[in-house]
């Protein structure tokens, strides 16, 4: 199993430096890559980026997509066509990013909630209409969209496992797969153990997150039985670590995560 860790957008950071040096951490304590936290790669310089992972040997895994729903009102269900190309061409540079890096695209938050669209079957409509357009330009660019089931406290769609399943099976391209986050589905799912078994064609990447978004060991995520389900499935991909609800310090948080999820190496 590899792990990586879930690092803030680096133009929050204080310093270059301070990037670099959450990067170098990382690579001390044993994980295996990062996982950005990106919200337009129009103001990320992605040079020093770059630079900094090379520097460390670390490769960008993936790359969250959703901040500027919640900075700009990004999303694709809206009514609202101007919102909605917007977003779309904003993926669509993502997927030019994701491309220099050889990274996947998590994709979940940017669909919308029901206040930016009331009806449910018009906003998956339109959110499918806009996947499939920009499923396939990730296609042509050999970059895989990971499509995430959200829980219905962020999100008005596809908030389970098995609803956006048969969405991206419907949608047959390479560029649109799914990934599972234990947060989430510990919120949607009836089963921890067993929800995932059936996509173990389609999983491309996963998210370990704490039922309360603390450190792992802070909830009653039972980290052991979803390993070996994991295993089980033949899952050959990355993990990354998110930590959003803490008052500890992020080097704590990465030690204390490596800690947890090394014996499941």
């Amino acid at each position: 199993m590899k792990f990586s860790y879930i690092l803030p957008d680096p133009k929050t950071y204080s310093s270059p430096d301070a990037f670099a040096g959450d990067v170098a951490c990382m690579k001390e304590l044993g994980y295996d890559a990062v996982e950005l936290q990106i919200e337009d790669p129009k103001h990320t310089d992605e040079d020093a980026i770059y630079k900094c992972l090379n520097n460390v040997g670390f490769d960008l895994i993936a790359i969250q997509t959703g901040t500027s729903y919640y900075t700009h009102g990004n999303c694709l269900c809206t009514p609202n066509a101007v919102i909605r190309q917007r977003t779309v061409e904003l993926l669509e540079r993502f997927v030019d990013f994701a491309e220099h890096f050889s990274s996947i695209l998590v994709f979940g938050s940017l669909q919308g909630r029901s206040s930016d669209e009331p009806s449910y079957q018009q906003g998956l409509n339109r959110i499918v209409a806009a996947i499939e357009k920009v499923g396939n330009y990730a296609t042509s660019k050999n970059v895989v969209l990971a499509y995430e089931p959200v829980n219905h406290l962020e999100t008005a769609f596809c908030n389970t496992i098995g609803e956006l399943e048969q969405i991206v099976r419907n949608l047959n391209l390479p560029g649109v797969q799914m990934m599972i986050d234990t947060f989430h589905m510990n919120i949607e799912e009836r089963s921890m153990a067993d929800c995932f078994i059936g996509i173990s064609d389609l999983i491309k990447h996963v998210h370990l997150s704490e039922t309360n978004r603390d450190i792992l060991g802070q909830g009653h995520w039972n980290c052991r039985s979803f390993f070996k389900n994991l295993k089980q499935i033949g899952y050959e991909g990355y993990c990354s670590l998110g930590v959003y609800n803490t008052r500890l310090e992020r080097r704590e948080c990465m030690q204390v995560c490596m800690d947890v999820v090394k014996p499941f190496r």
